[in-house]
């Protein structure tokens, strides 16, 4: 058992919203929690690793996707339990709105699925739907840096 699952902590997380002119970055999960489902790169901060620091790296090794971090946009509480109740997985994710600098995609294992999406074919799945808050919120800011792309 990995020290993720059943933490004693909050572990801190980062995730991008990531835009190019080709459209909203969604991998498809390879493990718990959400295996199977669509939802945006991001991942763990590691010790000593600023936020932004954080996000790069996650979005990049994910993805194979260079990214600049523009700003903040929110945050997810992701606490799952498992069937006895038990709090299984618990990450604080701090959300960011985030520009592509590359655009060819290098999944991070060979079963991995990397995508473009425009933002009326996003896949709507159980991990989606607080990212589709967000992005409805920041539409206007997606669609100006998809436009100077």
């Amino acid at each position: 058992m990995s020290d993720r699952r059943y933490p004693k902590f909050p572990i801190p997380g980062v995730g991008a919203i990531v835009v190019s002119h080709k459209g909203i970055l969604l991998v498809r999960r390879n493990k718990e929690p959400g295996k199977g489902m669509w939802s945006i790169p991001g991942g763990g901060v590691e010790i000593g690793e600023t936020l932004k620091e954080a996000i790069i790296r996650e979005v990049l090794e994910e993805t194979g996707v260079d990214i600049e971090p523009l700003y903040e946009i929110g945050y997810v509480d992701l606490i799952t339990k498992d069937n006895q109740g038990s709090i299984e997985f618990h990450y604080l994710i701090l959300h960011f709105l985030a520009k592509a600098s590359s655009i060819k995609l290098k999944p991070e294992s060979p079963n991995a699925d990397v995508n473009w999406f425009a933002m009326r074919d996003i896949p709507l799945t159980e991990t989606l739907p607080q990212i589709i808050e967000l992005l409805v919120k920041h539409e206007d800011q997606i669609l100006a840096i998809q436009e100077e792309l």
